[in-house]
């Protein structure tokens, strides 16, 4: 046994006893170190730490941390095989299934650690997706941003593996890391790591061991932004709406560029920058064995209906439009809205009906305790937009849906019945509630109680700037 694994074993005897905190706050001076060596491209600089944190016993640690909260393993593993677990973690092993195991799972998570620090502080401010710190809203925020001054054309895209499967030479190439973590990334390149059927894993895969893949995604996608931008400047643009020649400054700086994941939108006030953008970010992508899917590939327009699209668009269940408004209102003559997408709203209102309807001869207890994190996380999700009308539409759908939920068990009683069994006086209005066996009150979640506030801009450096107020690290690293 190592000096520093024997050192930490003495320290922590059981795995329930040891300080994550310290841990973490370890792990982090070495991540911030490699984060500021990659911005000024030190490559010597951030080399060493990066090397020094493969070996870390505390980066094995919260590695192991991160699979068996993952895979529900704590409760059945003991403190002495998630102890040996992370010993085992080794860089120079064999892959040892293409199904994986848990050991890779958290070998996995382990060269995340390693590798990520150095690829945010490079990566494009376009990119937003799978990344610490960045969420879908600062995504959505980034769309508002380029469109809310000047109603823009905009493509919006999803980016799909091409039938020739990912360039893995040209991937490996791209990330351009030491010899050691190459041959390993490579070995779980053969072994199927990116097999999954589209280019970012799924949320069921990402618990099933698709820990790397969403990190070599982003990586995989990486110069997209800069080669769009790039191309805007030199190619001759000349304007189809006004016959004249488009400016180079007009061409780069209000082009706006968002992708989370593999969600793609691009702006721009004339569409035949659009169009050309269309066509060159297919060509770049077909270099990586990547293409735009055509079933999500469209053109529309922020305020007016184009090539039979109504006016907006959708991106990651939001809905982004302008709308006309007299010069009273605003002196643009029209108003950017950002709100939940209808299809959102309708596939978020079958979940909330589906259980229901499995709960039809429940405790009321049990429904508004299985129906309450679900519509926590989707009030959450649209708690920074304009969302009123939608939470005040989904109060009345989910009251109706409770209404007949609950006629359908007393169908022999009146409706002042009913509603006094399950409808109780509340704050200022009647709420859907019941007490539990310890005589404490337990309501369902209004839509309208939670306060609506604007999404503050992302900090590109904030999760490597607030060790100790940042979130615990994991293996997702921010997917949001």
């Amino acid at each position: 046994m190592s000096n520093t694994s024997l050192k930490t074993t003495v320290e922590w005897q059981e795995w329930r006893d040891i300080n994550w905190l310290k841990v973490e706050r370890q792990v982090f001076k070495l991540q911030e170190r490699i984060y500021r060596a990659s911005e000024s491209r030190d490559f010597v600089a951030f080399r060493k730490p990066q090397k020094t944190l493969l070996k870390s016993w505390y980066a094995k640690l919260l590695a192991v941390r991160g699979v068996i909260q993952d895979n529900q393993s704590e409760k059945i593993l003991s403190s002495e095989k998630l102890f040996a677990l992370a010993e085992t973690l080794d860089i120079t092993g064999k892959v040892k299934s293409r199904r994986g195991t848990i050991e890779d799972y958290a070998l996995q998570i382990l060269v995340k650690m390693v590798l990520e620090p150095e690829w945010e502080a490079i990566f494009e401010p376009s990119c937003y997706g799978f990344m610490p710190g960045r969420s879908p809203q600062d995504a959505v925020e980034a769309i508002f941003g380029f469109v809310k001054l000047e109603p823009k054309y905009v493509l919006e895209a999803d980016i799909a593996k091409s039938s020739e499967g990912i360039n893995y030479q040209l991937l490996l190439e791209r990330l351009g890391t030491y010899p050691t973590l190459r041959r390993k990334i490579k070995a779980w390149l053969k072994a199927g790591v990116m097999d999954g059927e589209g280019l970012f894993p799924t949320e069921e895969q990402m618990t099933r061991g698709g820990v790397i893949s969403s990190f070599l995604a982003n990586v995989a996608l990486h110069g997209m932004e800069e080669q769009i931008k790039e191309y805007a400047e030199i190619f001759d643009f000349q304007s189809v709406e006004s016959g004249y020649e488009i400016s180079r400054v007009d061409r780069s700086e209000y082009l706006g560029l968002v992708r989370y994941g593999s969600s793609l939108a691009i702006a721009h006030k004339d569409i035949d920058v659009v169009q050309k953008c269309l066509v060159k970010v297919g060509e770049w992508l077909s270099e990586m064995g990547l293409e735009l899917k055509p079933s999500g590939t469209r053109i529309v327009h922020t305020l007016y209906g184009y090539g039979g699209e109504k006016p907006g668009f959708d991106f990651l269940g939001f809905n982004i439009r302008q709308y006309e408004v007299g010069k009273n209102q605003s002196k643009l003559g029209f108003k950017t809205e950002v709100k939940p997408s209808d299809q959102s709203m309708k596939s978020h209102y079958r979940q909330i009906a589906e259980v229901i309807d499995r709960h039809k001869s429940a405790p009321q207890v049990a429904l508004i305790r299985r129906l309450n994190p679900i519509i926590r996380d989707w009030v959450n999700y649209y708690s920074a937009v304009v969302s009123k009308k939608a939470f005040r539409d989904l109060d009345y759908l989910v009251y109706q849906k409770l209404w007949r939920w609950a006629r359908r068990r007393h169908s022999k009683k009146n409706n002042d019945w009913v509603s006094q069994k399950y409808w109780h006086s509340g704050e200022n209005r009647k709420e859907f509630s019941c007490s539990d066996r310890d005589g404490s009150r337990v309501k369902l979640l209004k839509y309208t109680e939670v306060p609506i506030v604007r999404q503050e801009n992302v900090n590109k450096d904030w999760f490597y700037q607030n060790v100790g107020t940042r979130p615990a690290l994991s293996r997702r690293g921010g997917s949001g």
